[in-house]
């Protein structure tokens, strides 16, 4: 399949739009059930665990979003750099709620086949966030 930049894009935008969201259903309606996400290099995970992860971040930053600053093309990737924003008001990784908003930076490849997330790889820079969870 030939992918539009604009198609992809709209993929991309959609795929962390329903992230932030917390939203299942449209998650699921763009979001191959055999999904391969490989994130910050800890090896490749499925469904479920992505679910898993997906909902520890939204449990401890509730107004978490994703500030997708450029998407780049090519085929059927969407590479974008963003921003994480939130505001850590729940329990992360031991952490308690500190109220402190947090800013960092990411960045995503994600292939899709047809209308469906097929792939995701991405880095979020979790030293800063810790750095700002800690007062640093």
């Amino acid at each position: 399949m030939t992918f539009e930049r604009d198609e992809v894009c709209d993929l991309v935008h959609c795929l962390y739009a329903a992230i932030d969201r917390n939203d299942r259903a449209a998650l699921e309606a763009v979001v191959s059930q055999r999904v391969v996400i490989d994130v910050g290099g800890a090896g490749p995970v499925g469904w479920d665990e992505w679910l898993g992860r997906l909902d520890e971040f939204f449990a401890a930053f509730p107004d978490g979003r994703h500030e997708i600053d450029e998407v780049l093309v090519d085929g059927s990737h969407g590479v974008s750099r963003c921003r994480f924003v939130g505001t850590h008001t729940g329990e992360f990784r031991g952490i308690a709620p500190t109220g402190k908003a947090v800013s960092i930076s990411g960045i995503h490849i994600d292939r899709f086949q047809g209308d469906m997330l097929v792939t995701h790889r991405g880095q979020l820079d979790m030293h800063r966030l810790y750095q700002q969870l800690n007062g640093e």
